[in-house]
C-alpha cells in the first residue's frame, strides 16, 4: 500500500498516479453469475493507466543518466503515452516531442491536447480508417512510423531520449504495481483477467504476477479486429529497432498468456455507452472492448468466477470519434 494514499495534501500531482480503484459493475452483466470488477485507470492525472509508464520510464532514465535538464524527450503515439508523457515530461522540465500517429479527426484532437500542456506535436496521418470493415486501431502497428522518425532524430540530435515505449521494460516495471493493487484489491480472488494489448506492457507485468499469486487464472489479451498481425501464444515474432520489443517477448513466453482473441470497434463502442449511461463509468473505447470480452467469460462460465480487468483512459479523448485503439 502506497503511504502517500492517505494524505490529505499532495506535495505533486504526480503523487496521484496509481492507487486506482476498483469498481463492481451492478447493472452491465447483471444477469450472469460471475463477478465483473473494473480497474479505474482513467483517474490517473492525465486520464489514462499510461500515466504510470510515462513517469516509470522517466524517472529510471534519470536513475541511469540517460536523460538530463535540457534534454528532449520523443516518442510515436496514439495518444494515450503521448499526453501523459508531455504531462509528466513538461512537469519535471523536460521539452517532449511526440509523433501523433492516430488517423482521422481523432489525432487532431489528442494533437490540441498535448499543444495544451506545452508539448511539440508533429502530426503523422497514417490511412484513413474510412471504408475500413472494421474501424479498430492497432496502436502496435499504425505507430511504426513514428518509431522510425524517434530512432532517426535520437540518433542525429543529442539531448533527444526516446523513451520506446514499446520495448523498454520500465514500461513493464511500472505494471507491476498496478497488479499488486489487483491482488490486494481483490484478496487474490481472481479467475481470469483481460486486458486490450497495446505495447504489451500492462498485460506482461499483471500476468507474471497474477500467474505466481493466483493458482489458475485465465490471462486473456485483445487485439482490435483490424489487425493485420494475428497473434498466437508462443509464436515467434521478430524483434527491430522500431518493432516487437514486449510483444515479442510476451508471444514467446507460451504459459503466460492463455488466449489470444479479437474483438470489433462496434462491440467495444456498444459496451463503453452501456458503461457510461448504466454504471456512470465514464471510460474510452478499449474499456468497452474489455468489459465486453469480460461478458464473453461471464456467459461461458461454469459457476460464480471473479473476472478483473482495466478501465484503460477517459470517455473525453473520444469525443470527435469513437474508435477501438490500443
Amino acid at each position: 500500500m502506497n503511504p502517500e494514499k492517505n494524505k490529505k495534501i499532495y506535495n505533486s500531482v504526480l503523487e496521484l498516479i496509481g492507487n486506482t480503484p476498483m469498481v463492481r459493475l451492478n447493472s452491465v452483466g447483471s444477469e450472469l453469475e460471475s463477478e465483473i470488477l473494473v480497474k479505474l485507470e482513467y483517474t490517473n492525472p492525465s486520464g489514462s493507466l499510461k500515466d504510470r509508464i510515462a513517469l516509470e520510464m522517466i524517472e529510471q532514465a534519470e536513475k541511469a543518466g540517460k536523460i538530463k535538464p535540457g534534454d528532449t524527450i520523443i516518442e510515436s503515439s496514439t495518444g494515450n503515452t503521448g499526453f501523459a508523457l508531455s504531462t509528466i515530461g513538461i512537469l519535471k522540465g523536460y521539452k517532449v516531442l511526440i509523433y501523433e500517429t492516430m488517423p482521422g479527426k481523432a489525432g487532431g484532437e489528442k494533437m490540441r491536447m498535448m499543444h495544451n500542456v506545452g508539448a511539440e506535436v508533429r502530426l503523422i496521418e497514417p490511412d484513413d480508417i474510412e471504408g475500413l470493415q472494421d474501424r479498430s486501431i492497432a496502436g502496435s502497428e499504425v505507430e511504426l512510423p513514428g518509431r522510425q522518425l524517434c530512432l532517426d532524430d535520437e540518433k542525429a540530435h543529442p539531448g533527444v531520449w526516446w523513451a520506446r515505449q514499446f520495448s523498454n521494460e520500465d514500461n513493464v516495471r511500472a505494471h507491476y504495481r498496478t497488479a499488486q493493487e489487483i491482488l490486494d484489491q481483490t484478496g487474490g480472488k481472481i479467475d481470469i483477467f483481460i486486458q486490450s494489448i497495446g505495447t504489451g506492457g500492462s498485460l506482461v507485468a499483471i500476468a507474471e504476477v497474477l500467474k505466481k499469486e493466483c493458482p489458475g487464472v485465465k490471462i486473456i489479451g485483445i487485439q482490435p479486429a483490424s489487425s493485420k498481425e494475428h497473434w498466437t501464444p508462443g509464436m515467434d515474432f521478430p524483434s527491430t529497432e522500431i518493432k516487437g520489443g514486449i510483444v515479442a517477448r510476451m508471444l514467446k513466453q507460451p504459459e503466460l498468456i492463455d488466449e489470444l482473441v479479437m474483438t470489433t470497434d462496434a462491440e467495444a463502442r456498444e459496451i463503453a455507452h452501456r458503461l457510461w449511461k448504466e454504471e456512470g463509468l465514464y471510460c474510452g473505447i478499449s474499456s468497452g472492448a474489455n468489459v465486453h470480452y469480460a461478458l464473453e467469460e461471464a456467459r461461458r462460465a461454469q459457476g460464480k468466477l471473479t473476472i478483473v480487468t482495466l478501465l484503460n483512459d477517459h470517455m473525453d479523448r473520444y469525443l470527435t470519434e469513437e474508435h477501438y485503439v490500443t
